[in-house]
């Protein structure tokens, strides 16, 4: 797919809200034949679109394109180009040697391009008119649940929805929920937001008042470990007093959520990378995509993979590489 296809399609994916990984070639050192600023896209169902290079090279892309969107981190990965002897990793940085085939090395550079993170807030109180402010230019896609309030209170682009079910759905762990309605159905609100898959749960209230309404959610049924994630009062303690000031709160914490650890394991990040680690070559220790694998092995019932028919007659043989 030439680059300018490649362009246009990581547009159109952008625009959908589909996670990806745009994969470009930095660095090619002979006799590769791929060349640098060669592209591809690698998809959420694990398939591929471009060329980054084919042998050992690819199944490598694929595996650290999967952890790429399981973590949201950008990666390098160098092939050959080193002295590593083995897959290391340091630093953002991928080492993998390319011991049985192949000559040269190249180095590609791995992008995850994630769904935009969206924040439901509940509520048309003055927190919640103020935190909708700040999500908007930090970035968030923001739904509201406000029945009585203009959409005028809110910034431009704000999604309003009549009730908190319809703001909620399709809330998973790319979500901050904030129950910020402050009296005015503060109880179905955080029922709604608790049964979510969001990240964050943020409920605006003080102590007394989240503890009394944390004890009549679980009188409801609602499981204790759904409880758990609620964060109350929302915010970090910055000591402000004012509406603004709250939502300073409130927004300083999800961004500091975001970004000190990934939002969720890999398995339950939202369309994750439908990629299960590859099984690894147990010569050279480079992956192996199983769908692909010309060369394997049946030994008690479990198959061992191999990246090239060289690497089979050396574990047959008993050798190392």
């Amino acid at each position: 797919m030439p680059n300018e296809d490649i362009f246009a399609k990581a547009s159109h994916l952008r625009a959908d809200g589909t996670p990806f990984v745009l994969a470009t070639v930095v660095a090619s050192y002979a006799p590769q034949s791929v060349r640098p600023g060669a592209k591809a896209i690698v998809y959420a169902d694990g398939t591929l679109d471009g060329w980054v290079g084919g042998g050992c090279v690819r199944p490598v892309v694929l595996q650290e394109a999967a952890e790429a969107l399981a973590d949201g981190r950008p990666r390098l990965v160098r092939m050959n180009v080193g002295n590593a002897t083995a897959p290391t990793k340091h630093g953002d940085v991928r080492e993998y040697p390319m011991t049985c085939q192949g000559e040269g090395g190249v180095e590609v550079y791995l992008e995850p391009v994630l769904a935009t993170p969206r924040l439901v807030v509940l509520g048309h109180t003055p927190v919640a008119q103020s935190l909708s402010r700040i999500g908007a230019e930090l970035g968030f896609e923001i739904v509201v649940a406000s029945a009585g309030a203009s959409v005028d209170v809110f910034p431009p682009g704000t999604r309003v929805a009549a009730d908190v079910s319809a703001a909620l759905v399709g809330a998973d762990v790319s979500t901050a929920v904030v129950v910020a309605t402050m009296g005015a159905g503060d109880e179905d609100a955080l029922a709604a937001a608790v049964s979510s898959d969001a990240a964050y749960i943020g409920l605006v209230a003080s102590r007394a008042k989240a503890s009394h309404l944390l004890d009549y959610a679980r009188a409801t049924g609602i499981a204790p470990e759904r409880l758990a994630r609620v964060k109350f009062p929302a915010g970090l303690n910055l000591g402000g007093m004012n509406a603004a000031e709250i939502a300073v709160s409130i927004a300083a914490e999800i961004v500091q959520r975001r970004h000190a650890a990934p939002v969720a394991e890999p398995a339950k990040r939202p369309r994750a990378l439908a990629v299960a680690p590859f099984p690894v070559d147990p010569v050279c220790g480079m992956s192996v995509d199983p769908g692909t694998a010309a060369h394997t092995l049946r030994v008690g019932g479990e198959t061992i993979y191999f990246c090239c028919a060289h690497c089979q007659a050396r574990y047959e043989s008993g050798a190392s590489v």
